[in-house]
């Protein structure tokens, strides 16, 4: 089994193991939301699976405070790029016959949905998925600003900076999701002023604050901002409840309380996520040593990305096939599932290294960061 790029060094290391486990679990139960929620008789499968996509963001503020420690701008960007967008280009060379097949393309123009699938700026995506990945983008872009500007020391005022940049924001659209009041101007649907950070800053803070709390550099200010984030988070949790609620199957369109059926099951779920989260930083040290394990781990968390992109297009054409041979719709989601960890596991183990190789062959490499980083998204 090849070692993944980030894992080659020995000893003690940076590496969260149970970081991997976490986001392994939340890629899963996005998919099985996602293949689950419009079917009638098993809408309610996993109804919050869709929290494993919140959950994607704080990770993604630990681990890229934690890629960025010792990087230089130039660094962090390189190594970015060489992560996300292989990868992407691996799942979008996938998706989109399926993309066609599914007729999607009658609903827009050529080969647009997978030129926004690549560059992965807003647009029409070949899945939904890829909404997330713009996202990402501008938070990279901040911690990158951070590090040209040499403000890596403030890190922590930065994190509660972006808390408290989302806080006035997440208010406003909890009051309107409980029908408080009516502002449009709070829907920002899934393009671009998703962008700006204020409804998932807070998120990324969370993650950069459970990194300091790694590094034991913390303070009570961090920690209290963690718990408003936390907080901010539930809230924002509460608000996607009330917008997915109306879209489930017909059976499970007539509850009559989202609060009890989606938004306290999700806001337990993101706490039970982040409690494990807290749990890998903490009780790293005991992770077995059994080197096989940890290279099956590590293999786990590279195969999340390709499995959450993945999974709209190549788990809706495994529930086709599975219908044809007269499978009920739970088995069939269920090899659904195993349909794309498998497309996924070729993707990490295999075809995106092999991009990424090429791409450093020609001349695109991130010169060496002291440091080994986890990987991201």
């Amino acid at each position: 089994m090849p070692e993944p790029e980030h894992a080659a060094h020995q000893g003690k290391s940076d590496y969260i193991y149970g970081i991997d486990l976490v986001r392994f679990a939340c890629a899963v139960s996005v998919a099985a939301f996602h293949l689950t929620w419009m079917t009638a008789g098993i809408a309610w499968f996993l109804p919050f699976g869709w929290v494993g996509v919140e959950v994607f963001f704080v990770i993604s503020g630990l681990v890229i405070a934690n890629s960025a420690h010792g990087a230089t701008a130039r660094q962090f960007m390189t190594g970015r790029f060489l992560r996300i967008y292989p990868a992407a280009w691996c799942a979008a060379a996938v998706s989109y016959p399926l993309f066609l097949w599914g007729g999607y393309a009658r609903h827009t123009t050529g080969l647009i949905p997978l030129y926004y699938s690549m560059i992965l700026l807003p647009g029409p995506f070949l899945a939904t998925a890829y909404w997330t990945l713009p996202i990402e983008l501008a938070f990279y872009f901040l911690v990158y600003s951070v590090l040209t500007f040499r403000g890596f020391k403030h890190l922590q005022s930065i994190a509660i900076l972006l808390i408290l940049w989302g806080a006035p924001y997440l208010v406003a659209l909890t009051l309107t999701s409980r029908g408080l009041v009516h502002w449009a101007w709070v829907d920002f649907d899934y393009g671009w002023k998703n962008m700006s950070l204020l409804r998932h800053g807070p998120y990324f803070g969370l993650g950069i604050l459970v990194w300091l709390f790694k590094e034991k550099r913390l303070s009570n200010l961090g920690a209290a901002a963690a718990g408003l984030a936390v907080a901010l988070g539930c809230m924002e949790i509460y608000a996607r409840a009330v917008e997915l609620l109306p879209k489930f199957a017909p059976s499970a369109a007539g509850t009559e309380s989202p609060w009890t059926h989606l938004a306290i099951p999700g806001s337990l779920a993101f706490c039970v996520a982040f409690a494990a989260i807290l749990a890998s930083v903490k009780l790293n040290h005991r992770f077995t040593a059994n080197a096989a394990v940890r290279r099956i781990v590590r293999l786990l968390g590279l195969t999340t990305y390709p499995f959450y992109l993945l999974h709209e297009r190549v788990g809706e054409y495994a529930i086709y096939q599975a219908n044809r041979l007269g499978l009920a719709p739970l088995p069939c989601a269920l090899l659904a599932l195993v349909c794309v960890g498998a497309a996924a596991l070729a993707i990490a183990w295999y075809f995106e290294p092999a991009l990424r190789g090429l791409l450093k062959r020609i001349g695109i490499r991130s010169p060496a960061v002291k440091k080994p980083a986890l990987e991201t998204p």
